[in-house]
Parts: structure tokens; sequence; C-alpha cells
């Protein structure tokens, strides 16, 4: 398998794998309602076992787009970011908007005006699982500024950002927060803040081959990132009575460590499976789905609560029910592509 070959096998191993763990997170959602029953233990380990989906799917976004400007111009550039992705998610949110309404009746009618609206397309809480596509526009936003710096030194460039941005806006605060350290830390990376964090190591990533014992080192501290994860809260939540947030966070340590090894195993060991024939055709069929089932997979897992009249709390629900909603995603949004202009909703 060549290079080239590898890296398109590799990302889109990475986007099914985000995808599914998506599923499995949202089919999760009993996890934030704390309690010192035994569901909760279960569902802290499928939380965190579960938490890079989010990462990953920012750090494909990185290795696939900071070089575009190689392929096409800024104007065509922001034409596909707006038909791929703004556009779908604004229709959706209204679709979201309305099943909530009238099918789960989580909000009232009378509650929703212009105000309403704008307030929830802007902050992507219209429907609560949109929450990252503001972040990922606004990534948007920031990636052509990236993409042309000359390539004499956007290596050099890319990699001091990524390691101040690590220092400042993620190891310090987290050893200062875990070690209780009185010190209210302000100094940070601006220009790499938040999830742009991921983009640019997941370009790094996708661009230069990492050495094998610096992947060891990196498996190890993942390892150490999942146990801070799962034993850190789980330990001060149930001292606490409530979930406490200190190892958790996008942009935590621990995920931030466990996240960049699940990425790098993509790429140079899981993606071996690739090689089995029937692997690599299911993979790169699922790829062709995964933004549609971001898009619609949380509807339906509403539906299977009310369909089978089923708790959320059951282990039998929050393994299995994602592997339902999968094939049923699958199946809708092959159903809608068939129709004429319906199917830009789910490009």
């Amino acid at each position: 398998m060549s290079n080239k070959n590898n890296r398109i096998e590799y990302i889109s191993l990475a986007s099914v794998v985000s995808a599914i763990a998506v599923v499995y997170l949202h089919a999760n959602g009993c996890f934030w309602n704390f309690s010192h029953a035994r569901y909760w233990f279960t569902a802290n380990i499928i939380e965190s076992v579960f938490y890079f989906a989010v990462p990953i799917f920012f750090m494909i976004s990185g290795a696939m787009l900071i070089d575009f400007s190689k392929k096409y111009d800024l104007k065509q550039y922001f034409s596909k970011r707006i038909f791929k992705t703004v556009f779908p998610y604004v229709i959706w949110s209204f679709i979201g908007l309305a099943i909530q309404i009238y099918y789960l009746k989580s909000i009232n009618v009378g509650d929703v005006n212009i105000t309403y609206i704008i307030n929830g397309l802007l902050s992507g809480k219209l429907v609560g699982v949109y929450w990252f596509f503001i972040p990922l526009f606004l990534t948007y936003l920031a990636i052509p500024v990236f993409s042309y710096i000359s390539e004499e030194h956007k290596k050099d460039i890319l990699i001091y950002a990524a390691s101040l941005a690590f220092v400042l806006n993620i190891f310090i605060p987290f050893i200062l927060t875990v070690s209780g350290i009185n010190v209210q830390w302000t100094i940070s990376l601006t220009v790499c803040t938040g999830v742009l964090f991921y983009t640019l190591v997941g370009y790094l990533l996708h661009k230069y081959e990492l050495k094998r014992n610096y992947r060891l080192i990196l498996y190890i501290l993942a390892i150490c990132g999942l146990l801070m994860h799962i034993i850190g809260t789980y330990d001060l939540s149930m001292a606490a009575g409530k979930i406490i947030d200190t190892y958790k966070g996008y942009t935590n340590l621990p995920a931030t460590l466990y996240s960049l090894g699940v990425f790098i195993f993509i790429k140079y060991d899981l993606v071996k499976l690739m090689k089995f024939d029937f692997i690599s055709k299911i993979v790169h069929f699922l790829d062709f789905y995964t933004f549609g089932i971001y898009l619609i997979h949380w509807y339906l897992l509403e539906f299977i609560i009310r369909l089978f009249n089923i708790s959320n709390t059951s282990i039998i629900y929050r393994l299995f029910a994602p592997i339902l909603v999968l094939i049923m995603s699958v199946v809708i949004i092959y159903l809608i592509r068939k129709i004429p202009l319906v199917k830009k909703i789910l490009p």
C-alpha cells in the first residue's frame, strides 16, 4: 500500500470510527445524570472510552483542509464549506426544533420566537448535539490563515503554535487544577485556542511521519490519559455526589493525550485491518455516510427509546442501540439521497 493510499485509507477509517463513537456517546447520555447506582459506573467508562470522537473529527478536518490552497481558491473553499456543512446544519436545526416541539414535547412552542431561533443557531443549541458545528465553523474561518503560510515555513510555524498551545492552554492549566495550586492562569495562545489545537495537530500528524519510538511513548501517554479520565472522574464525582469535570473537557490534558494516541493508532496500526478486502469495503461504504450519521443519529436514538419503551440507563440500550441506529441511518440517508433537491440536506 503506497503512503498516499495509506493516508486516504486511514482517514476514511478515522472518520468511520469517530462517527460510531459519537453515536455511542449520545446513546450513553445517562452519564450526565449522576447517580451512585451501578449504571453510572459503566456510563463513566463508556463516556471516557469514546471521548476521542470530537477531537478526531477536528483532526481530520485539519488533515484534509489546511492544504486546500493547493487545490482551489478561497472562494471555492468557502463555497464547499457552506454547501457541505452550513446549509445542512441550518436545515437540520429547524427539523430538530420541530421534532423537539411536536414529537419529543421537550420544547414549548410558545417559547419559540425569532430571538430564540437566532440564539439557538448561533450557539449550536437549537439541537443540543449540534453544539460542535459552531467551533467547526470558526475552525473553517481560521484554516485559510494557516493554509496560505509558505511551504518553506509552514511545518515550523505549525509545530511552534501547536507546541506552545499544548503547554500554555492545556498542560499548565491542568497541572494547576489537579495540584490545587491557587494560581489564576490567564496566559494562553489565543491563535491556537480550543479545538483549533486539534486541527493543527491533525494536519501535522497527517503530513509528517512519526517514528515508532515516539508512537510508543504517545500510546503510553494515551492510556494514562484514558485512565485519568475514567478514574479521576469516578472518584471525584462519587465523593462529591455530582459530576466533577476536573478530568473532563476536550481541551483538557486527559482527553488530549488519549485522542492524539487514538488518532496515531488508527493511522499506523488499526489501518492495517484495511488490507482485508471486506473490512476495506465496509469502511469506505460507511465513510460516505458519516456526516449524515452525525446529523440524524440523535433523533433515531430518541425514537428507539420511545418505540421499545426502554430506559436510557439500560446497558442493553447503550451497547446495542448504536448498532441499530447506524443501520437505520445508512438506510434513511440512502433513501433521502435518492430524492432530487432534498438530497442536498444530507451531503
